[in-house]
């Protein structure tokens, strides 16, 4: 079996290559604030309701930032300890 192997100047191209287009793409997919992102109120058909298992130090941490987006709801929090639960 033969293993077709890069040279060093073909893997130093093909490097610069996924870097430029890294650079160039930057602007487009680290924008702060998409095009897309729309920022009225939303109708509660369009709301996004979501339960959580388990609100241990990260759960409580994604819980918190995603109930700031608009149209996100939690409705429903289960954790095994009562002071994470209530923390919810």
């Amino acid at each position: 079996m033969k293993f077709d192997r890069f040279s060093r100047r073909e893997f130093l191209a093909m490097g610069a290559g996924a870097a430029g287009a890294s650079l160039v793409t930057k602007n487009i997919l680290l924008d702060p604030e998409p095009a897309w992102a729309f920022q009225g109120p939303v109708s509660p058909s369009d709301r996004v309701r979501f339960g959580m298992i388990g609100v241990g130090m990260q759960g409580s941490g994604l819980l918190a930032s995603s109930i700031e987006l608009p149209g996100v709801e939690c409705v429903a929090a289960a954790d095994l300890y009562d002071g994470r639960h209530t923390l919810a």
